[in-house]
């Protein structure tokens, strides 16, 4: 289960492609409020937004980010529709509690998954290009620190906080 948490993680990092466009563009006149004034604590601009974190872009970068992002918009949007019935069914495979099922949808899933997390790091990597070679080395440094919080994710066996690693009797 923590492979699908972990896939379900890679796509809304590309899902979430918008929210560095919006990021990144002054808000308008209407509105002067001060950078994440209007959200509550905790509630961060999400995982595309960790990738750019303490990066000002420049215009031009600006415009090669957002053509790199239309460019993987419409596989994404495609890869999200095909997987979509495999979601829905492990959705309720959990709900029922039915590991069996969650185990075969996993595994029969392998090939989309891996097809969305080549498709994510080409992403990736073609964001990383649309920067300036400065703000290459601060990306690295983000996207370095989001794969550390993925690994310990991983490692906690997607067991959210608040729960005991001991066994059961």
């Amino acid at each position: 289960m923590t492979h699908i948490r972990t896939a379900l993680a890679a796509a809304m990092l590309v899902v979430g492609s918008a929210a560095i466009a919006a990021a990144q563009q002054a808000p308008p006149a209407s509105t002067p409020r001060a950078h994440g004034q209007h959200m509550r604590e905790g509630f961060g601009p999400g995982m595309r937004g960790q990738l750019f974190k303490g990066i000002t872009l420049s215009d031009a970068e600006k415009a090669n980010v957002k053509n790199v992002q239309a460019k993987y918009a419409p596989q994404m949007k495609a890869l999200r529709e095909q997987f979509k019935p495999q979601m829905q069914a492990a959705r309720e495979a959990r709900q029922r509690g039915d590991t069996a099922a969650l185990k075969t949808i996993w595994q029969n899933s392998a090939a989309q998954r891996e097809q969305t997390k080549k498709l994510v790091d080409a992403e990736r990597n073609d964001l990383r290009a649309a920067l300036t070679p400065e703000n290459q080395v601060k990306f690295d440094a983000n996207v370095k620190q989001l794969q550390q919080r993925f690994a310990q994710h991983a490692g906690k066996g997607g067991k959210r906080g608040g729960r005991s690693a001991a066994p059961r009797a």
